[in-house]
């Protein structure tokens, strides 16, 4: 068995106020409170000194031997984001987002290959601040998006940014075959970005989207949509977008905390139209931190928690992503009966009501057992809650309709509670069904579960976690 489980949770390091340095940056002061409310310690950075290149003064506030860290704050050019890293590692506090993770997911180059089918058609070439690339250039890199007697827009912007508020002038092209309308928008767009350029110029394929609709911002963790959101430039619009296309590519990508922006075509498909390194995108006003920075907390320890064995994987979710499976939604996983079961939602909301309670302890709630090759969700497995103070921890499970028969149960059983039977905090594992169950007992039994007898008119399944632990428990 695999288990994706460390100890330490993270520091979050925000950008610090310019005029009150000890103090968290006004911008960023919200998204502090969440993460206290989330038992996070925080600290703060010179964002000044680092543009500066002064990374020790930039770092001196953050605690020594302090343990991996989330960085939350303002953009960053890669090579200062490089600088950080170093200096952060240096006091003990390495980043959980890795110089070349943050370049992949904050820059177009990095990221464009792995979203290639979920997002406009791109090409790119690098230039410096203030010298746009030769016509000659731009007319190569657009020929690719021309078509004889068609009109074919395009949109400028360099590997991270566009200028679509100057939108006709230094952001729109109706036409790529245009070569003197293309060079003069991209002039304008290299003047305006000025020192802030990055990378070089851009050409994105225009696509139209449903403005009524607005853009979403999905936020990811280890592979997970733990928030979403409006776009920062469209508060007041809150589409929810099919995620079952994204979630693949997001985990491909292999960043551990990154946004993607997702407008709906005017076909009625969502697009990805950005993808961005997490630390630096922007939360809009009026959205609820707190689902982001539990995640950001429990994740700094190994969660969202992933179970691996064979052909099976678990994958435990946060509270924010089971109120979604609670409600129905698909929560970005790829459901075999397209939707999750009526009792795996029910699973899910004892989760959420733990987590409302005050009693929700990471890796205690409810797991979506997927198939380890593809992906498909077949259905849930989790506990009813945390172990109590005699060691006792009760799980329970459900299986989509096509996924019965096959064996899944027994195995995702068999992993789960080889993974609780192995913690010190646990003594028992439990399991009840209907006496008239026949299949369950036989999941349990094949699962080195042992009948204890009736509880409440319901049939009592036990492990003894110190002196009958599975083999799962034992290899853990």
């Amino acid at each position: 068995m695999t288990v994706d489980l460390a100890a330490d949770r993270p520091l979050l390091v925000f950008s610090g106020d310019p005029l009150r340095p000890r103090r968290t940056d006004p911008h960023f002061a919200a998204e502090a409170a969440a993460a206290r409310s989330a038992a996070a310690a925080i600290a703060v950075l010179d964002h000044e000194a680092l543009l500066a290149g002064d990374t020790d003064a930039a770092v001196s506030r953050v605690p020594r031997e302090a343990g991996p860290v989330w960085y939350r704050g303002w953009m960053l050019p890669a090579e200062r984001y490089a600088a950080l890293a170093a200096a952060l590692a240096a006091r003990g506090c390495p980043l959980l987002t890795s110089p070349a993770a943050y370049r992949t997911a904050h820059e177009l180059p990095g990221w464009y290959d792995t979203f290639r089918a979920l997002t406009p058609h791109s090409a790119w070439l690098p230039c410096a601040p203030g010298r746009p690339p030769e016509r000659a250039a731009l007319a190569g890199l657009a020929a690719p998006f021309t078509a004889p007697g068609q009109r074919r827009p395009l949109v400028v912007k360099d590997w991270v940014k566009s200028r679509k508020h100057e939108w006709e002038a230094a952001a729109y092209v109706p036409d790529a075959a245009d070569t003197e309308r293309l060079a003069a928008v991209v002039g304008r767009f290299v003047a305006l970005q000025e020192e802030f350029l990055t990378g070089g110029v851009v050409l994105r394929a225009f696509e139209s989207y449903a403005r009524e609709v607005g853009e979403a911002r999905v936020w990811w963790v280890d592979g997970e949509p733990v928030l979403i959101g409006p776009h920062p430039d469209t508060p007041g619009l809150r589409p929810m977008p099919d995620l079952v296309q994204v979630a693949p590519a997001v985990r491909e990508l292999g960043a551990r905390f990154v946004t993607t922006d997702l407008a709906l075509r005017a076909d009625g498909v969502w697009r990805v139209v950005e993808v961005g390194d997490g630390q630096v995108s922007g939360l809009p006003a009026g959205t609820d931190h707190r689902p982001l920075y539990e995640a950001l907390v429990t994740t700094g320890a190994g969660y969202p928690l992933r179970l691996t064995e064979g052909r099976v994987t678990l994958r435990a979710l946060l509270p924010a992503t089971a109120a979604r499976v609670a409600d129905g939604e698909t929560a970005g996983f790829d459901w075999i009966d397209t939707a999750p079961p009526p009792t795996t939602s029910s699973g899910a909301e004892i989760a959420v009501r733990a987590a409302a309670s005050g009693g929700y302890r990471p890796g205690w709630g409810v797991f979506v057992l997927t198939d380890t090759a593809s992906g498909t969700a077949l259905g849930s497995i989790g506990f009813h809650g945390p172990p109590d103070d005699t060691g006792f921890v009760e799980i329970g499970y459900d299986l989509s309709p096509s996924a019965r028969g096959a064996g899944w149960a027994t195995e995702a059983a068999r992993l789960l509670a080889g993974w609780a039977a192995a913690r010190p905090e646990v003594r028992t594992v439990c399991a009840l069904t209907e006496p008239e169950n026949t299949p369950s007992q036989r999941v349990l039994e094949r699962a080195g579960f042992r009948f204890v007898g009736e509880r409440e008119g319901l049939r009592a399944y036990e492990i003894d976690a110190s002196a009958e632990a599975p083999q799962a428990a034992l290899n853990a």
